[in-house]
């Protein structure tokens, strides 16, 4: 039972980190596999007694990941070209109903003046990228995936990409977006089931998401044995500023707008549920 549910939680993870703005470290929260997932990248080669444990919970997890990103690569993007508007929403909805999972998580999240500052550090952060995305400034930027350089520059975004995968309130498809790398990226994914397979990309890509998602694990696994509520601080500014990038830019009151508050509330709803099934696990400090 446990392996069919990491692999469906793997799955929605997968299915999020296709979709731009959509933060997979926030629905990791919400699905109770946060701290064990960094636990188990963070220190998988560094604490070797523990590395089957760490097997058994990355293998099902990876696997339905993986899964749920090339089933819905196509998907997502189809709806977020055909209904932009609600779909924007839907996520709005899904990233507001992860912030009471956020608080949950540690034991002691009353507000203290290093709390508050990094919480206004994340939510400067996202707020920039969300404005760098809205200004298309990072997507002047260009490269060809079939040379040397652009191999080598799709892996370098795909490191930033990496560590925001696993940051709550960041969006490794979102990095993507502002790199004006996802359109080849999703065609290179969508390759895997249509050739010939675009494999310079995906392995150049993959690389560096590894490399990304290896160091900054390490990274938080760190910040979260030493400063767990600075941490989480941090982590709900970065899901508060996420907004700036989720909102829609040509927002009026037409048919899409109104639908728009359904699937906002259907986003909602689906935040608790998967908050739900992820249990009430609190953190104590210094774990």
């Amino acid at each position: 039972m446990r392996f069919i549910g990491l692999f469906l939680k793997g799955m929605v993870v997968g299915v999020a980190n296709v979709v731009p703005g959509v933060s997979t470290g926030t629905f990791m929260v919400m699905l109770g596999i946060y701290d064990e997932l960094i636990e188990a990248v963070g220190n998988f080669f560094a604490n070797r007694d523990r590395m089957k444990s760490y097997l058994l919970f990355l293998t099902p997890f990876g696997i339905g990941a993986a899964v749920g990103t090339l089933a819905f690569a196509k998907l997502a993007t189809f709806v977020l070209d055909r209904y932009p508007i609600p779909a924007q929403f839907f996520f709005i909805g899904l990233v507001l109903g992860s912030i009471p999972s956020v608080i949950r998580i540690h034991s002691d999240m009353k507000p203290a003046i290093n709390r508050v500052i990094a919480f206004a550090v994340g939510l400067g952060l996202a707020i920039l990228v969300g404005l760098g995305a809205r200004s298309g400034m990072l997507g002047q930027l260009s490269a060809n995936p079939f040379s040397v350089m652009g191999l080598l520059y799709f892996g370098i975004v795909g490191f930033f990409a990496g560590g925001a995968v696993i940051t709550p309130g960041m969006s490794g498809s979102y990095i993507f977006l502002l790199a004006g790398t996802y359109e080849p990226i999703m065609q290179a994914l969508d390759s895997l089931t249509h050739p010939p397979i675009h494999w310079g990309v995906i392995i150049s890509v993959a690389a560096g998401v590894g490399a990304g998602v290896l160091v900054c694990s390490k990274l938080i696994d760190l910040a979260l044995k030493r400063q767990p509520a600075v941490t989480f601080y941090t982590i709900l500014g970065l899901i508060c500023g996420s907004f700036v990038g989720l909102w829609p830019a040509d927002l009026d009151l037409s048919a899409s707008s109104l639908a728009g508050i359904l699937t906002f509330a259907a986003g909602l709803a689906i935040a608790y549920l998967l908050s739900r099934s992820g249990g009430d696990k609190s953190t104590q400090p210094g774990r």
